[in-house]
């Protein structure tokens, strides 16, 4: 009976819940990569920022050229900036979350290994000491 518990745990341990851990893990990047809305950023990257631009006045006039080209120039600059900043933050997230996942996975492979060595360790300090 107890064999049969046993067999049954580590079954759905290492089959199962191995699986459920990697979809849920799945889940979680996704969230992060759509929650940054990185493709979208990425693409957008030389955009300038809140579309602000001026309008081109005078086709003749070098002041309205001039004024034209700057600010559209200082638009992209604050919008790669900005856009920089949230996709580096997102990508640092990413990394803390990959590095959560793979922590989780070791964890999860070894914790029936774990229990029986603590369960050892346990039996030898109460009848040895």
């Amino acid at each position: 009976m107890l064999l049969t518990i046993l067999h049954h745990y580590l079954a759905w341990h290492y089959t199962k819940a191995f699986g459920e851990i990697r979809h849920v893990s799945k889940n979680l990047l996704w969230f992060v990569v759509h929650f940054f809305s990185l493709p979208q950023l990425i693409r957008a990257f030389f955009a300038p920022y809140r579309r602000m631009t001026e309008e081109r006045g005078n086709v003749f006039s070098l002041e309205d050229l001039a004024s034209f080209v700057i600010i559209g120039l200082i638009s992209r600059i604050i919008g790669m900036i900005l856009r920089t900043t949230i996709i580096l933050s997102g990508l640092f997230t990413l990394i803390i979350l990959l590095a959560l996942i793979i922590a989780t996975f070791i964890f999860w492979l070894t914790a029936p290994l774990a229990i029986i060595v603590l369960i050892i360790i346990g039996f030898r300090f109460i009848f040895v000491m």
